[in-house]
C-alpha cells in the first residue's frame, strides 16, 4: 500500500473514532437538557394537595390537586376550585412527608386561592417569572398530580395567550395562557415552567372532550394577587407608599425583570427619596424583581422601622432608606 493511501486510511479512521466520542459526549449532553434542569430547580416547590369536602348532604367527598410554594416563610398557590369548601386539606412533598396547610385567602375571579403552610422552619419557593413577553411557540412545561400519579412532568408549548374560557361553575376566567401541554383532573394548581424553571402560570383547567388543549393562569397575575393579599399593610400595618409597574428588560439572562417606580402615593420616605423612574434592587437582604418581592421583603417590619432599600437611578446604584408611618384605618390581618 502506498505512503499516500495509508496515510489517507488513517485520516478516515480517525475522523470516524471523532464522530464517535463526539456522538457518545453529545449523548450525554443531551441527557441533561434545559428541560431537566427545570423539573429540578421546581423540585421541593410543588406539593400535593388532598381536599376532604363535605356536600350540603353531608357526604364527604375528596378533591385532588397541586400547589407551588411562593415564599420560603410558607405561602403557596393553588386553584380555588382545588380547596373552596374543604374541611380538611393535607399537602405532600414527592418523597411523601406531609405539612399542614390551611386557606387563607380565595380569590373567586381568578380562580385562586392562597395557603399558608406549617411543619417546617423554611420552605423551597418557586422563583417567580414574567408572563408579559410570553410568546407563541415558546416551550413550556407543567407539573402536576394527574389522577394521582404524584409529580407528574408534562411538555408542551404556548398555543395562544389572552384567552378567555367560562368554567362548569360559570365564572369567567380572562387572558389566560393557552398550552398543548398535557393537563388532567389533579393537575390543578400546579406550575407552569418556562424553559428557565420559573413560575409562568398555574395550570387551571382543560378542555373539555378536546385533547392537548389547557390553559393557565398568568403569573402576572398571580404576582399581583399575592402582592394585594399579602400586601405589607394587610400583614403588619405598614405602608411603603411606592406605586410601581413591572418591566421586562431583555429577552434571557439574570435580572431580566425590574420594578419600576412610577409614582408615590405617600412619604414615608427620609434621607435620599426614592423618585419616580427608580428601579427597586433590593429591600434590605432581599432582592427585589416584582411588587410582590416588595411586600413579603417589608413583613418582619413594623411602624416605625427604617429599611434600607437599594435603587438603580439611570444606571447608578443607590442606597436609601424608607420609614413607615401605621396607616390609617388598617386592618393588620398579621400571619396567621
Amino acid at each position: 500500500m502506498s505512503c499516500s493511501r495509508r496515510l489517507l486510511l488513517i485520516a478516515f479512521c480517525l475522523v470516524g473514532f471523532l464522530d464517535r466520542v463526539g456522538a457518545v459526549s453529545a449523548g450525554e449532553g443531551l441527557r441533561h437538557t434545559p428541560i431537566v434542569e427545570a423539573v429540578r430547580k421546581a423540585r421541593g416547590s410543588v406539593l400535593t394537595l388532598r381536599a376532604e369536602k363535605r356536600s350540603s348532604f353531608g357526604r364527604a367527598g375528596e378533591s385532588l390537586g397541586t400547589a407551588v410554594i411562593v415564599d420560603e416563610r410558607g405561602f403557596a398557590v393553588t386553584n380555588r376550585h382545588v380547596v373552596a369548601d374543604s374541611v380538611k386539606l393535607q399537602a405532600f412533598f414527592e418523597d411523601g412527608s406531609a405539612v399542614q396547610a390551611k386557606v387563607v385567602r380565595e380569590v373567586r375571579e381568578h380562580d385562586l386561592a392562597i395557603l399558608q403552610l406549617s411543619g417546617l422552619p423554611s420552605f423551597k419557593a418557586m422563583p417567580l417569572g414574567p408572563s408579559s413577553d410570553l410568546e407563541q411557540g415558546e416551550d413550556v412545561i407543567a407539573i402536576g398530580n394527574p389522577y394521582g400519579y404524584k409529580n407528574t412532568v408534562t411538555r408542551g408549548i404556548i398555543s395562544a395567550v389572552g384567552r378567555d374560557i367560562v368554567l362548569p361553575s360559570g365564572d369567567k376566567l380572562c387572558n389566560l395562557i393557552q398550552i398543548d401541554a398535557a393537563i388532567n383532573p389533579g393537575s390543578s394548581g400546579g406550575p407552569l415552567l418556562n424553559i428557565h424553571g420559573e413560575l409562568i402560570g398555574i395550570n387551571v383547567a382543560m378542555r373539555d372532550g378536546a385533547q392537548l388543549i389547557a390553559f393557565a393562569i398568568p403569573s402576572d397575575t398571580v404576582k399581583a394577587i399575592l402582592a394585594e393579599h399579602l400586601s405589607a399593610r394587610q400583614m403588619v400595618g405598614v405602608d411603603h407608599g411606592l406605586a410601581c409597574t413591572e418591566e421586562v428588560l431583555k429577552p434571557e439572562g439574570p435580572n431580566r425583570q425590574r420594578l419600576k417606580v412610577t409614582g408615590l402615593t405617600a412619604a414615608p420616605q427620609s434621607d435620599l427619596a426614592i423618585r419616580p423612574g427608580d428601579y427597586i434592587v433590593q429591600v434590605a437582604e432581599r432582592s427585589v424583581a416584582n411588587r410582590f418581592d416588595l411586600e413579603r421583603a417589608l413583613w418582619d417590619y413594623k411602624p416605625g422601622a427604617r429599611v434600607p432599600v437599594v435603587v438603580d437611578r439611570n444606571g447608578t446604584m443607590v442606597q436609601v432608606h424608607l420609614t413607615f408611618a401605621e396607616p390609617r384605618g388598617t386592618q393588620v390581618s398579621g400571619r396567621r
